[in-house]
């Protein structure tokens, strides 16, 4: 797509006036025009925020990586990191998010560790709850063991007894075995049923 704006204000103008679609053909013309740092900044969001609101986590993730090798502001980094492992969840990326996880960390103090940790537990609550939905105990499986380093004690028992269901019903009876003697020892043990508590990320 041909690019005549000479300035930020002038991509900007024209990127309003734009279709979400012709929005990324211009935003990655502009990126191969442009040397200019702060140019380069506005098209990789404006690129990440166009390809997550389509589903498409990995371009998403691509520019939002690219915005962070672009900017010099700390604190920029940091949010841009934040993001980084949201769209790394959401699109299912999970071991790659925990590396992400890992760097992010380094950067931040720990109200702001604190902070991640609950939006991790959420981003994995949430896709928990819709496979619990979906009856899709592989998925379960998967997306609550990478939940449970990041929650606290309660929610972890929480978590565990839906693995264990799901191990069940998996036939992964060792794993299920396993986690049940791993509740008895904090548990105590009770002759009647008791309600599952219900946490504000299910």
């Amino acid at each position: 797509m041909q690019v005549l704006e000479r300035d930020k204000k002038e991509i900007e103008i024209r990127v309003s006036k734009m279709s979400d679609f012709l929005k990324m053909e211009y935003l990655e013309s502009c990126l191969k025009k442009f040397s200019d740092h702060e140019i380069q900044k506005f098209c990789c969001l404006e690129l990440s925020k166009l390809y997550e609101s389509k589903f498409m986590y990995l371009e998403a993730v691509k520019y939002i990586f690219k915005f962070q090798e672009l900017s010099g502001n700390p604190l920029e980094k940091k949010k841009a990191s934040q993001k980084e492992v949201e769209l790394l969840i959401k699109g299912g990326f999970y071991d790659k998010a925990e590396s992400v996880v890992k760097k992010t960390l380094t950067m931040l103090n720990e109200a702001e560790k604190s902070e991640l940790k609950r939006n991790i537990i959420g981003l994995y609550g949430a896709i928990g709850a819709r496979a619990e939905k979906a009856g899709r105990n592989a998925e379960i499986i998967r997306v609550y063991e990478k939940m449970l380093p990041y929650a606290t004690e309660t929610e972890k028992n929480h978590i565990k007894v839906k693995l264990i269901d799901s191990y069940k019903k998996l036939g992964k009876i060792r794993e299920a075995i396993e986690l049940e003697k791993d509740l008895e020892r904090i548990t105590p043990v009770r002759h009647e049923p008791v309600k599952e508590k219900k946490f504000g990320w299910f």
